[in-house]
């Protein structure tokens, strides 16, 4: 009788119920970011990783932020990140949401609830994948380690970034269990937010053309904010995109404003490296504004610059994650791009180690009402990660 290979028996002991068990634990934590934090998801998932035989460490930032280091293995090489978040969105207004955001429950093949497909759920399919591992008895040779980080979502200052800074990223790969619907992952974009401001004269409400509307300036300066973003495409991230996310002005509704505000999303493609290449088309459009209006007054800062990140399509990560997505679906996977931020560019931009986005779900569920993702996508990506850990790690 011939013995079945070790990946595909590893990725059979993954256990569906225990998936589901441990995304339903997760998501009862809230971890909303803005207006929480992570201590009571990082305390469920430190205590799910010692119940996997896990050293753990906990690093907090100097806002107290905690991150969960898991490791599995003495620490040999090769040594293996996996990376999720632990914060979510805000749930917002109940109202909008058919089920208790925090019970987790199933609902038509689906698990409902914040953080379930943003990450939550991804990170049980990792942890389940690792518990498939110990349970086949796989004694790999290498090391794994999970980073179950806070802070993703408000761009990674008190999470990720905080485990870079300490040194503590040095494995020789990674995976970031975004959601990707199960294809690779292998260039992200990047964001600049930009603040614009108008400046105008305040005059009495009822003698407006005494002042320069500030706001007005502003709607026609909004108007035209399209043109600001380069043709260029990227081959897989696509084109960058822009949008006017928050707007402020006036001071009283019978005073012309003098002032408004306006924060803008700019993403950034993979290659976009020069704020002032950024900027570049925003003064120009102020310059066309200002020849059609002399009293057109715009400023533009950066409030805050994310690096794009690409990886290497050929490094060995990358194939063993093609592989043990074929060998769990029967279909080869597309490398795609990411239209979001995901901390896959710490380990890629500032640690140098090769790393691929692969995780369950769709990020259109993301961030929504009734988030959710298909329990079969959840078992799918646990299987996955099983493969993945098995075939990097090697048996001893």
């Amino acid at each position: 009788m011939v013995e079945e290979p070790l990946r595909t028996a590893v990725a059979r002991t993954v256990d569906p119920d225990e998936v589901v068990r441990f995304a339903r634990a997760l998501i009862a934590a809230p971890s909303e970011n803005p207006g929480g934090t992570e201590d009571e998801v990082a305390e469920v998932a430190e205590a799910l990783l010692h119940d996997l035989g896990a050293s753990t460490t906990v690093v907090r930032s100097e806002a107290g932020r905690p991150s969960v280091i898991g490791r599995i293995g003495d620490g040999r090489r090769p040594r293996l990140a996996w990376n999720g978040h632990l914060d979510v969105v805000p749930a917002g207004s109940l109202d909008t949401w058919s089920h208790d955001p925090w019970a987790g429950e199933i609902v038509d093949g689906r698990l409902v609830g914040r953080g379930a497909v943003d990450m939550k759920g991804s990170i049980a399919a990792a942890l389940a994948a690792a518990a498939a591992v110990r349970r086949a008895d796989a004694d790999l040779a290498g090391t794994l380690e999970f980073h179950l980080v806070a802070d993703e979502e408000l761009a990674g200052t008190h999470g990720t970034k905080v485990l870079w800074t300490e040194g503590l990223l040095d494995q020789d790969a990674c995976i970031v269990g975004e959601a990707s619907g199960l294809q690779l992952g292998m260039a992200q974009r990047g964001g600049a937010w930009i603040t614009a401001t108008t400046f105008g004269a305040a005059a009495h409400g009822s003698q407006p053309h005494l002042g320069v509307n500030a706001i007005t300036t502003m709607a026609r300066f909004l108007l035209r904010l399209h043109e600001v973003v380069p043709d260029a495409e990227h081959e897989l991230t696509g084109r960058a995109t822009v949008n006017a996310a928050m707007i402020s002005g006036g001071s009283a509704p019978n005073v012309v404003p003098d002032r408004c505000e306006v924060d803008i999303d700019r993403r950034l493609s993979p290659g976009e490296r020069d704020p002032a290449a950024v900027l570049a088309p925003f003064e120009a459009l102020a310059r066309d504004l200002e020849r059609d209006d002399p009293d057109t007054r715009l400023a533009f800062a950066i409030r805050e610059w994310t690096d794009a990140a690409e990886a290497e399509r050929d490094a060995a990560i990358a194939s063993l994650a093609r592989s043990a997505v074929e060998t769990i679906t029967g279909r080869r996977p597309d490398d795609v791009g990411f239209t979001g931020i995901t901390d896959a560019r710490f380990y890629l931009n500032e640690a140098a180690i090769p790393a691929v986005i692969l995780g369950p779900g769709s990020l259109g569920d993301a961030h929504t009402a009734d988030e959710s993702v298909a329990v079969d996508d959840l078992v799918a990506a646990a299987r996955i990660d099983a493969v993945v850990f098995t075939d990097f790690l090697g048996r001893r």
